[in-house]
């Protein structure tokens, strides 16, 4: 019983993964975490450093908010993934080398993913069926030797 919920609710979690540009939008948000927690200091501190620290956490925040967008927008993808190379490029000059290059070839590698993304065309409602009754139907059209 909980094998069969955890299958199902696996498989729901999967069919949501494959509609979407899910891996583009974890590297971009994997990217905006890697920036900000190179800054991990005190307000005040992050003030007294200059444009480096500020902006860290803005480059950051904007491209977690970027993969979230991507993820429950699937439809943005295009925008979403090139906003997040244009951050990415932003934020290797402005931040601290984009979170010492990692934060930067992060952000690179998701917004290409999801600018490049294509939805997968869904069959009609009336059309779709489960793989052991088209199985099924299919070995029922093929004409018998004896027929």
């Amino acid at each position: 019983m909980l094998l069969r919920s955890l299958r199902s609710l696996w498989e729901a979690w999967h069919r949501w993964c494959k509609r979407r540009p899910f891996a583009g939008g974890l590297l971009m948000i994997l990217s905006g975490v890697v920036m900000t927690s190179f800054v991990a200091m005190p307000v005040e501190l992050m003030i007294q450093t200059g444009v480096g620290g500020v902006s860290s956490l803005m480059f950051g925040g904007m491209l977690a908010v970027l993969g979230l967008v991507t993820w429950f927008t699937p439809n943005q993808h295009v925008i979403t993934g090139s906003l997040a190379g244009f951050l990415g490029l932003g934020a290797l000059i402005l931040s601290n080398l984009g979170g010492l290059v990692i934060g930067t070839l992060l952000a690179l590698v998701g917004g290409g993913l999801a600018f490049s993304w294509r939805p997968v065309a869904r069959p009609p409602r009336g059309r779709r069926r489960r793989p052991r009754e088209q199985a099924r139907r299919d070995t029922e059209d093929v004409p018998r030797s004896g027929e």
